[in-house]
């Protein structure tokens, strides 16, 4: 069994007199001001309006990521590799560098890419079957779907 811990008493005549002001813990707003967060609540609500357009970088004369939301995502080992690959490739070739790129910017870009540009053509029922159906189909399986659907037209 663990012994009970007993708490340290000073002495009054230890010269750390009783005239001190005892200390109270306080904890600063990491983002935004007090009055911004949500108490209570550790994500915020979803908006039910489509993506809104990006701010420009100071506008309000704050940096980009706090006018941000979080989210977190779970990303296969492949996917971070090869997003840090394209995000050196990206900043290696860049001649304004008044915008900081990073992994997450690349990310923002992908979303954005697929909220307005894919949407109407995602299917399936699978992380693969989406996947599938956004992809650019190569020309020798699309020539090859095209010769199914004329064969099956004619049974």
């Amino acid at each position: 069994m663990t012994p009970q811990r007993t708490r340290s008493v000073v002495s009054s005549d230890s010269g750390i007199g009783g005239k001190r002001k005892p200390l109270t813990p306080e904890v600063e707003p990491i983002l935004g001001s007090e009055g911004e967060r949500q108490r209570g609540s550790r994500t915020p609500e979803v908006p039910d309006s489509p993506t809104p357009e990006v701010p420009e970088f100071g506008s309000s004369g704050d940096p980009k990521w706090v006018t941000l939301e979080r989210k977190e995502a779970r990303l296969r080992a492949d996917q971070l590799s090869d997003l840090a690959d394209l995000r050196r490739h990206v900043n290696a070739r860049r001649r304004d560098r008044s915008e900081i790129i990073t992994d997450n910017t690349l990310i923002r870009v992908a979303v954005d890419l697929l909220l307005r540009g894919y949407a109407h053509r995602l299917r399936g029922d699978t992380e693969e079957d989406l996947l599938h159906s956004v992809l650019p189909k190569r020309r020798s399986v699309q020539a090859q779907e095209e010769v199914g659907q004329d064969v099956a037209g004619r049974e």
